[in-house]
């Protein structure tokens, strides 16, 4: 099989960061409006709280399962766009009483629950060309293939496929994939792999995600695992390109040769696990459900996973993960924290998961690209440096890559 380069990462920001402590506390006064409404009976483990509480009871529940600043610094919540002045500049200052819901929010219909499925589909499709114009806005060259991942919109024609026919690229190929999660980007990148290896021309592929999670906030439902869920996802952009490898370092346009090699990849289903991660469609946004056992799982099952997925090339885990570096998907704070206990590496090997967890937060797919954007980056992290990337979505599936910086 070819030798493969990814490379060319660009991280894109559609609208601006906003403070962990202050979406946390703008979720209080939505939460609390829903209260005085029917309410949506959610589809996880978790009991329902009661929905006449107070706003000093929500507080406080909000404050217990939220993920505090300390682990998440910032989010890009797009959804929340038309109330940034009121969380900026009113909140402090509003009584729960007094709150006035965000007329973005509010279904063309009055819908008690707000704006259904399709309405933020459009959303997603107004928005997302965006992303696109970004990304290529410093090149006009057309890829051979370009692969559009996603786990949080849908249209057709996609808005990939908008993106290349606005383009007049009529050679490029467009492949979706869907559906997949946190660990998406690794099925993607097996995909653009595999294209790259069976063309003549060893033409460029391009992946771009577009993840704008906001769309599917739940605050109807006011249960432990949605309070969690609703503070640990942000919206997440970035595209970035894979090459032959002979072709990339020949190409005298391509000025900056940093990258990451593929060394081999690697993915399972774990037994037993069918329900404890999902992410089915809903009447009103896309449902997820996330299971106390998932930390259990991945604890139990990472290391042998691992040590497979490094003896595929004949690297042997424990003699040379010293020497690694860990690109691992935050599925939130904890998670990080048992890769690294249960693989015995140091919290400083996976700097870069921690650090795009604090500035980000979960991204869904986008994630461990932006990880993999830092890596390439850190002057720290010489070139030869072996990477361990994982990540973990419905299925319960794991799924890994082993790279090596260039």
């Amino acid at each position: 099989m070819k030798s493969i380069i990814i490379t060319n990462f660009k991280p894109i920001l559609v609208g601006k960061l906003i403070d962990q402590q202050k979406l946390n506390q703008y979720t209080k006064f939505l939460y609390h409006h829903f209260q005085t409404k029917p309410s949506l009976v959610g589809s996880g483990e978790d009991e329902i709280i009661d929905e006449s509480n107070s706003f000093e009871v929500i507080s406080d529940q909000v404050d217990k399962y939220s993920v505090p600043a300390e682990n998440i610094n910032k989010r890009q919540v797009l959804i929340f766009e038309d109330v940034e002045h009121f969380i900026e500049n009113e909140m402090d200052e509003t009584l729960p009483s007094d709150y006035q819901f965000p007329s973005s929010l509010v279904s063309a219909r009055r819908d008690s629950f707000g704006p259904k499925i399709g309405t933020r589909m459009q959303w997603f499709k107004e928005k997302m060309g965006y992303v696109f114009d970004e990304f290529y806005s410093t090149t006009n060259s057309a890829p051979e293939n370009l692969v559009h991942v996603t786990c949080s919109g849908y249209s057709s024609p996609s808005v990939a496929q908008e993106a290349v026919i606005n383009r007049n690229w009529g050679t490029t190929q467009v492949t979706h994939s869907y559906q997949m999660g946190c660990y998406g980007a690794f099925p993607a990148i097996r995909t653009a792999s595999h294209l790259i290896s069976g063309s003549r021309n060893h033409g460029r592929v391009d992946v771009v995600h577009t993840e704008l999670l906001s769309a599917h906030l739940n605050l109807t439902e006011f249960s432990v695992a949605n309070t969690m869920i609703c503070s640990l996802f942000g919206d997440g952009f970035i595209g970035y390109s894979l090459y032959e490898e002979d072709t990339f370092m020949n190409d005298d346009s391509i000025e900056d040769k940093k990258g990451l090699r593929i060394l081999a990849s690697h993915e399972v289903i774990i037994p037993d696990s069918l329900d404890d991660m999902s992410w089915e469609i809903g009447e009103y946004n896309f449902l997820m459900t996330l299971s106390k056992r998932v930390p259990v799982f991945i604890r139990k099952n990472i290391k042998s996973f691992l040590t497979t997925l490094c003896a595929k090339v004949d690297v042997d885990l424990d003699e040379e993960k010293s020497d690694m570096h860990f690109a691992i998907h935050p599925g939130g704070p904890k998670i990080i924290d048992y890769v690294v206990d249960a693989v015995g590496i140091s919290k400083e090997q996976a700097r870069w998961s921690y650090e795009i967890l604090l500035q980000l937060g979960n991204m869904s797919s986008a994630t461990v690209p932006h990880i993999f954007n830092e890596i390439i980056n850190d002057s720290n992290i010489a070139s030869g440096t072996k990477i361990v990337a994982m990540a973990f979505g419905p299925g319960l599936t794991a799924t890994g890559l082993l790279l090596e910086k260039i």
